[in-house]
C-alpha cells in the first residue's frame, strides 16, 4: 500500500489502515460520512449545539428551519393570518371579550348583545312597526303596486263613514248605486227632455178662416190664375163662404196651383185637401211643396190619388219632412171635365214644440 507525502492512502483501497490500525470499512460502518453517503443508525444528541446552515425542507420528514416555522406556523405571542383557518370542527377557548369592531366575540359577549339588542329591538318594533291590534299611521305608506285585502264591506252606504279604505266589493256596489241612480235621472231627464222638445203633432188645423188673400192674420194666398173674382185664393181657407162667394178657389184652365204663405215658417206633418164640390170636376194627379223663398220649391208628396169634386169631407195625407217652410203649394197636374175645377179645402198640421 502505497502513501503519500501527506500520509494518506489509495482512496480506493478499503483495507487502508487509518489511525490506530482502523481500516476505512470499519470508519464508514461507524461514523456520518461529510459527503451524506450513508446514514444514522440512532438518534444524535446535538447536546445543547444548534444544526446550522441547514436548507429549508422539501420532504415531509425533513428537518425545518427557523425560519420555515416562522414564515408558516402561528406564533404564540401573537400573529397575522395570511389564508383561512379552517378549525375543522373544533373550538377556540379561552377568549377574551372582543373590543374591536373586527374582534372575535365570545359566547359569554353575545348573549349579553342578544339581550340588550332583543330588548332594543322590541323598543324599535313597539315605536317604528305597526301594531295587528290595530294602530295610527304616522306617514304615508307606500305599497309598491301590492293590494290591500281583507277589509270591511260597509254597506249601505249610511254605515260608510267615508274615512275608511274601500274594499273593491264596497267600491263595486257603491259605485253601481251611484251609476244606477245616474241612469235613473237621466232616464228622467231624457224623457223630460223629450218631452218638452220633441215636436208634437197637431190635430188643429193650423190655417184660421181667411177672409182676404192677405189676411189681417199674417197669412198670403195666391194662386196661378181665378175663373171670377167670387173665387179667389183665399176662399179654399174659408169654409164659411158658399161656393161662388169666395168659398172655394177656381181656375179657368185643368192645371193650375194654389198658394198660401205663412207668418213664420212652420213644419207639417199631414195637409188636408178636397176638391170643389162639383161632380165630375176631379183632380187626378197633383204634387205638393215647400219654399222658404216663394221660387224654389221642395217636393214634398206627389200623388195620383184621385180628389173627387162629389166627396163630401176632405182627404188627409202625411208628409214625411223635418224642415220649416213658409210657402206651401198645391200643384195640379191633370184634372177631368171642364174649366172652372178648383180647390174648396187646403189646410196643414203642424208639428210643434
Amino acid at each position: 500500500m502505497s502513501v503519500n507525502i501527506f500520509g494518506k492512502t489509495n482512496a480506493g483501497s478499503s483495507q487502508r489502515v487509518i489511525s490506530g490500525g482502523v481500516t476505512l470499512s470499519q470508519a464508514i460502518n461507524t461514523f456520518l460520512r461529510r459527503d451524506g453517503k450513508n446514514a444514522a443508525d440512532a438518534n444524535i444528541n446535538m447536546d445543547s449545539h444548534n444544526l446550522i446552515n441547514v436548507l429549508d425542507p422539501m420532504n415531509a420528514q425533513d428537518a425545518a428551519t427557523k425560519n420555515y416555522v416562522d414564515t408558516r406556523a402561528v406564533s404564540k405571542t401573537g400573529d397575522t393570518m395570511t389564508g383561512t383557518l379552517d378549525m375543522n370542527g373544533r373550538a377556540i377557548t379561552n377568549l377574551l371579550d372582543p373590543s374591536a369592531a373586527q374582534g372575535a366575540a365570545t359566547k359569554s359577549y353575545v348573549d349579553k348583545q342578544d339581550s340588550a339588542q332583543i330588548i332594543t329591538l322590541n323598543s324599535y318594533v313597539d315605536t317604528h312597526a305597526v301594531s295587528k291590534s290595530g294602530d295610527t299611521m304616522t306617514g304615508d305608506l307606500n305599497m309598491g303596486g301590492r293590494m290591500v285585502k281583507g277589509l270591511p264591506v260597509h254597506y249601505p252606504p249610511t254605515t260608510y263613514l267615508g274615512s275608511e279604505a274601500s274594499s273593491w266589493s264596497q267600491v263595486t256596489q257603491l259605485v253601481n248605486a251611484e251609476v244606477q241612480n245616474a241612469i235613473k235621472i237621466t232616464k228622467e231627464l231624457i224623457t223630460k227632455e223629450l218631452i218638452t222638445n220633441t215636436p208634437k203633432k197637431s190635430y188643429s188645423g193650423y190655417v184660421p178662416i181667411l177672409e182676404e188673400n192677405i189676411s189681417r192674420t199674417g197669412f198670403v194666398t195666391t194662386a196661378s190664375a181665378v175663373t171670377t173674382g167670387n173665387f179667389r185664393a183665399y176662399g179654399a181657407f174659408n169654409s164659411l163662404n158658399a161656393d161662388g162667394s169666395n168659398g172655394s178657389w177656381a181656375t179657368p184652365a185643368k192645371k193650375g196651383w194654389l198658394q198660401i204663405k205663412c207668418p213664420e215658417a212652420v213644419t207639417i206633418w199631414r195637409v188636408a185637401l178636397k176638391a170643389r164640390a162639383i161632380d165630375g170636376k176631379n183632380i187626378t194627379e197633383w204634387d205638393f211643396s215647400g219654399s222658404n223663398d216663394g221660387k224654389t220649391f221642395e217636393p214634398l208628396l206627389t200623388s195620383t190619388t184621385k180628389l173627387f169634386g162629389s166627396a163630401n169631407a176632405p182627404l188627409f195625407f202625411d208628409i214625411s219632412t223635418t224642415t220649416a217652410y213658409l210657402y206651401y203649394r198645391l200643384a195640379i197636374q191633370a184634372s177631368t171635365g171642364a174649366g172652372d175645377l178648383g180647390v174648396q179645402v187646403m189646410q196643414l198640421y203642424v208639428l210643434s214644440t
